[in-house]
């Protein structure tokens, strides 16, 4: 898959679908459970989550290349996505007490992203794009990164072929990660994907 085509895709994602935006085990029907969980997760980090509709709950597993704290299926389709969050308030709290030893938390969030799509695509090559301005200030967003790419076959990905992940974060608080698995790529992984466009985001 050449540069240009995948640029017009990224581009496409973030045109389109506004998106203000680890293993899994069987599929379940949403108990709750987990969903209060990962509810105050980002309740830490100052974000809110609602289910998007046409999703059924995963259950998250440890994984070494992606440790989620949320997944989702798409009833109808080889489409799942994995949520992680990230906490920066300890480290905050850590940085302010020996500000010359220690670096700026908020500067780590790409190394962080960019660990995790590594850990998932292998050796294969990564496109990376920035989140626009506008985006991010629709998700109160501070920063935010989008990254296309092959999966490595692998079954904690349950054997998807795709990739893309948007991470974004709210200095001082934390970042979340949205890894999004298919075995399409083109417009139909897009329109699903559009399906989240309203499901999280920063307060």
């Amino acid at each position: 898959m050449n540069f240009k085509k995948v640029s017009i895709f990224i581009f496409l994602l973030l045109s389109l679908t506004i998106f203000k935006p680890m293993a899994v085990g069987q599929q379940t029907q949403p108990t709750g459970r987990d969903l209060k969980v990962f509810r105050e997760l980002l309740a830490n980090i100052n974000a809110t989550f609602v289910p998007p509709d046409g999703f059924d709950e995963l259950k998250p597993n440890a994984s070494d290349k992606f440790s989620c704290n949320y997944a989702l299926k798409l009833s109808d389709a080889d489409f799942e996505v994995r949520f992680q969050v990230n906490s920066l308030k300890s480290d905050w709290k850590n940085f302010e007490k020996n500000k010359g030893d220690k670096i700026n938390p908020d500067s780590l969030y790409s190394k962080v992203a960019a660990t995790e799509v590594k850990a998932l695509a292998g050796d294969g090559r990564v496109f990376l794009r920035p989140v626009p301005p506008s985006y991010l200030q629709q998700y109160n967003a501070d920063l935010g990164r989008s990254y296309f790419f092959s999966l490595a076959d692998s079954p904690e990905t349950n054997h998807y072929q795709y990739g893309l992940m948007v991470v974004l974060q709210k200095n001082h608080y934390g970042n979340i990660c949205v890894a999004c698995f298919s075995n399409e790529r083109g417009p139909a992984f897009f329109k699903n994907i559009n399906k989240l466009k309203d499901c999280i985001k920063f307060n």
